[in-house]
């Protein structure tokens, strides 16, 4: 326990956790602001003000999607997102004959009566439409999900209104959009702090010695990591007090759920803070320099660009999920399994990366393995030319 202490004065004493908290703060709150000057408590009055939401029927699936490749098909031309970029392709008139006749199928798909025989069709004309330009495009049957995405409708708004002051209980609803912002820098500022202190220590050696004394490995990353969380979700927690506090002055008479932004920060948050967290500590171990950011601002890149196509509800396989909206709450009541299991899973990813990295030390310790580095192969190289000589 003193040793977990320790590290977390060392943490919060440093230069970059001050910087990080003023850049996770400033992103959080500057975004947040605009949101908390909308009244939830109040039911829209016109059908122009309804927020979309993101549909659970497959029928707005089917209607956005045909309109969409109608579309396309007319100014040829198709988006794709290789490697999470946008693409526009354009078809020869070949291919274009193809997407004329695979449009057909999708509109005869509208008027079956059997709603499954129309989701088959549907899913592999436009899945034909996806690999013909390529792949990696809305129509794939991945991101078909994206077209679920209208305006709600009368009842759906009541409906919306009434989840918001019974189930979120109106801090929910905040909450919820608080974890889709506090999620974007969560997902890769902590990955740059972790190597950043752990880079220090080796410039100064601090590693070394920390190695040769009696702590085992396993304390020894296992007390870093759990310093590192703690560290890391102090400016999360600070901005959720506050915005507990905003909240609950401005909705005065109202039911609210006082601890809504900590159960956020901890289902929704805490596993995303998780995994980079542990990618700083795996990089550390396996390069022994910042070479793993470049990995995690990969897996940050692509995850945001796939969650961009549908950030009113999108949680899936993605390591930062996506409820960037006050509304949508029956989304997201629909989904909860799926967001949890998504949690789960990333949290159990997290843990993992952390055993790599313990073993991967203790080979270190051992003087069986060495940081992949440029010091390192260059050492290895001026051996191999000694015995060569």
């Amino acid at each position: 326990m003193k040793l977990f202490w320790m590290e977390v004065k060392r943490q919060t004493t440093s230069l970059t956790f001050t910087i990080y908290t003023l850049l996770v703060m400033a992103f959080v709150l500057l975004n947040m602001g605009p949101m908390l000057a909308r009244n939830v408590a109040a039911l829209p009055t016109s059908t122009n003000s309804y927020d979309d939401i993101t549909a659970i029927d497959f029928q707005t699936r089917k209607t956005n999607g045909v309109g969409q490749l109608r579309y396309d098909y007319q100014h040829n031309a198709y988006v794709t997102y290789p490697l999470g970029f946008a693409k526009t392709v354009t078809l020869p008139k070949a291919d274009q004959a193809r997407v004329r006749r695979l449009l057909t199928q999708a509109n005869q798909a509208e008027t079956q009566a059997n709603q499954a025989e129309t989701q088959a069709t549907l899913v592999k004309a436009l899945g034909q439409v996806d690999r013909m330009i390529g792949g990696q495009s809305a129509y794939g049957s991945q991101n078909i999900q994206g077209f679920a995405s209208r305006p709600m409708t009368k009842a759906e708004a009541r409906q919306d209104h009434n989840l918001i002051l019974k189930k979120d209980r109106i801090s929910g609803t905040f909450a919820r959009l608080f974890a889709d912002y506090a999620g974007i820098v969560m997902g890769i500022l902590p990955t740059v702090v972790v190597i950043a202190y752990c880079y220090a220590d080796r410039r100064s050696r601090a590693t070394t010695s920390l190695q040769s004394k009696m702590t085992s490995t396993w304390r020894l990353v296992g007390s870093r990591y759990l310093a590192s969380l703690v560290t890391l979700l102090m400016p999360i927690f600070l901005m959720g007090i506050v915005l507990t506090i905003q909240i609950a002055l401005h909705y005065q008479g109202y039911q609210i759920d006082y601890l809504a932004f900590f159960k956020m920060t901890g289902l929704w948050l805490l596993p995303t803070v998780m995994v980079s967290s542990a990618v700083g500590f795996l990089s550390d171990a396996l390069f022994g320099n910042f070479l793993g950011f470049v990995v995690q601002i990969g897996w940050w890149l692509s995850t945001m660009m796939i969650g961009a196509r549908q950030v009113a509800g999108n949680y899936g396989w993605l390591l930062i999920p996506r409820h960037n909206s006050l509304h949508n709450v029956a989304y997201y009541e629909a989904h909860l399994p799926e967001l949890l299991f998504n949690r789960l899973t990333y949290a159990a990813l997290a843990i993992g990366f952390i055993c790599l990295a313990v073993v991967l030390l203790n080979l270190q310790r051992g003087g069986k393995f060495y940081a992949i580095n440029f010091e390192t192969l260059g050492r290895v190289r001026t051996q191999s030319q000694r015995v060569q000589h």
